[in-house]
């Protein structure tokens, strides 16, 4: 790490594209006039961490939440000035992850909430895994600056996890998957579409209809390391 020089702390691998896609989604949207302006990123990537949305559903006795403090203690112990975690559903343990964190900790839920809020927006149609429908973690965000969630109906949302775990493990999937999905959140008035899992933000990258969380994450991280 340079001397006085922000270094990024990424805490990935949930999934593996998803990291990647951050990647190249925070490179894109920084303007430099040499290679080393562009910010310093150490990435974690650790697909190894248990399966969160089989823990918070009650499918799985195996707690994420000691391997993901033991690599976020990992990037900060290894000169971290601020940390990011690019999986939502993980975020169900944020608080503990924070409280043991000595440094900041960018909150993706709490950033998107902010960002739509801004928009004027003030319901949004929501995709996400059913972890993070089930522990509510967009859900308090968004509440807290008054926005309603819509959700899709019970035989859409099981469609979704299917299609979330091809992704993670490399299958084909593209963003044509989530049209009927989509197409019936705007039907029931949803303003506009959260990807709210960072799987559907690999194959809807750059799809101008969708709320793209990895996106607002990647401004959020170069807003707090100016």
């Amino acid at each position: 790490m340079t001397d006085n020089k922000p270094l990024l702390g990424v805490l990935g691998g949930m999934g593996t594209q998803a990291t990647a896609c951050f990647y190249g989604i925070l490179h894109e949207k920084q303007s430099v006039s040499a290679e080393q302006e562009y910010l310093d990123v150490l990435v974690y990537s650790m697909p190894s961490i248990p399966d969160r949305t089989a823990f918070i559903t009650g499918r799985s006795d195996l707690s994420p939440l000691g391997p993901l403090l033991h690599a976020a203690k990992t990037l900060e112990s290894a000169g971290a000035s601020l940390l990011a975690m690019l999986c939502i559903t993980s975020h169900y343990f944020y608080n503990d992850l924070a409280a043991a964190a000595g440094i900041p900790f960018l909150n993706m839920p709490e950033e998107t909430a902010r960002y739509i809020a801004e928009r004027g927006i003030g319901k949004i149609g929501l995709l996400a895994t059913d972890g993070t429908l089930k522990g509510r973690i967009l859900h308090r965000a968004f509440e807290s600056f008054n926005i309603e969630v819509i959700v899709p109906p019970q035989d859409f949302q099981a469609d979704l996890m299917t299609m979330i775990y091809d992704i993670k493990r490399g299958a084909a999937v593209t963003a044509e998957a989530l049209s009927d999905m989509a197409s019936d959140l705007r039907g029931s008035g949803a303003q506009a579409i959260v990807l709210g899992c960072t799987e559907l933000c690999v194959i809807a990258n750059g799809c101008p209809e969708y709320i793209n969380t990895l996106e607002v994450l990647a401004e959020a991280v170069l807003k707090g390391s100016m």
